[in-house]
């Protein structure tokens, strides 16, 4: 049964909790993690531009790894979105749009082959306004991922504690990796005085998780979430 850490890690555009942008402080937090696949919100893509402007590019190259970028909000030059990153082949990858007036999201699909077994990676950002958080969840998310009969994972910043209606929800469907919990954080934001669990990763009933760890770091205003999770080989 193939094992592969995975991480989910809301950068802030590499903005640390001091206010200076450096991407190479998040770059030293990924080695520690050492994850095969990494989540990212909230990441600076800006096309034409060489260097770290380019955060999934220069993240992914560092680390040596294959990556995927979903835009959600777009700046004057460029846009800010979620990423993939993946030591594995990334087959195929999907923007799902979770619509909303006020504040349009997305959600990055990621079909990856990790040791000739396929998993499915939900990577999102959900927003401030809980009532849009739930519909997404309950009406786009959740239908996709119950259509697939291989593992699958839902990461990101969800922007909600866990006693709320829509994280509550996703229990009753998923399992929160957080019940394998190893070290001595329980939150995960904000990254100087952690206060609240707002950062996720959550698997469906084709995988399961050994252990969980919240890594401590400054390098963005959230901390960053991994979880060691064991997935079916693929029979043949």
């Amino acid at each position: 049964m193939p094992v592969i850490k995975v991480a989910s890690y809301n950068i802030r555009r590499a903005v640390g909790i001091e206010g200076r942008k450096d991407l190479k402080q998040i770059h030293q937090v990924l080695l520690e993690i050492n994850a095969d696949i990494i989540a990212l919100q909230e990441v600076e893509m800006l096309p034409g531009v060489a260097g770290t402007a380019r955060q999934a590019h220069a993240l992914a190259g560092w680390l040596n790894m294959h990556y995927a970028y979903g835009p959600v909000h777009r700046l004057k030059f460029g846009s800010v979105g979620n990423a993939v990153l993946s030591r594995h082949p990334i087959v195929r990858n999907f923007k799902h749009l979770l619509p909303d007036s006020r504040d349009e999201r997305a959600c990055l699909q990621c079909d990856i082959m990790a040791a000739g077994t396929p998993l499915s990676i939900f990577n999102v950002h959900l927003g401030l306004n809980q009532v849009s958080r739930y519909r997404h969840l309950k009406y786009i998310i959740l239908p996709i991922m119950q259509d697939y009969s291989f593992p699958a994972v839902l990461t990101g910043d969800l922007n909600a504690a866990p006693s709320m209606r829509e994280i509550r929800m996703l229990g009753e469907y998923l399992h929160d990796t957080f019940e394998h919990n190893t070290g001595i954080l329980g939150n995960t934001y904000p990254s100087d005085a952690p206060r609240v669990r707002i950062d996720y990763i959550f698997t469906n009933e084709m995988s399961r998780c050994s252990s969980f760890h919240i890594t401590k770091s400054q390098a963005s205003d959230h901390l960053p979430v991994s979880a060691v999770i064991s997935i079916p080989a693929l029979q043949r």
